[in-house]
């Protein structure tokens, strides 16, 4: 049967936040782990930021942004995740992406149960 598979992800930068929606081609795993997320670079990934959700049965267990200048892994209230099971959406702090300068590169990606199911998908990006 398969995991689910990322089909479009939308990422819009709204003042303070990143609104992201991910849509899957099928809904989100109800067993193991499901790790959804967005790599965000500068144009020659010098410098790199990572947005991820992270599920645990279907749960949200997750919420997150990692920078890879600092070494500092950011947690945030699940609140700012909804899904209704074939789409995820989720509301980042803008600062988590802050210091990339303009023509930032920005993909997204999946894991499940820990194994890489996809990465550099592309991104429609509004206001970045």
């Amino acid at each position: 049967m398969g995991v689910a598979q990322l089909t479009e992800v939308t990422a819009e930068e709204l003042g303070d936040v990143i609104r992201v929606e991910f849509v899957l081609d099928k809904s989100l795993p109800t067993h193991g782990s499901y790790l959804l997320g967005l790599m965000a670079a500068s144009s020659d990934y010098s410098h790199q930021r990572r947005l991820s959700i992270e599920f645990m049965d279907g749960n949200v267990v997750d919420f997150s942004t990692f920078n890879h200048d600092q070494v500092d892994q950011e947690h945030h209230d699940h609140s700012g995740v909804h899904s209704d099971g074939t789409k995820v959406r989720a509301s980042f702090p803008a600062s988590s992406i802050s210091g990339l300068g303009r023509g930032r590169i920005v993909t997204a990606y999946s894991h499940a149960d820990g194994e890489e199911i996809q990465a550099k998908v592309p991104v429609a990006t509004t206001g970045f």
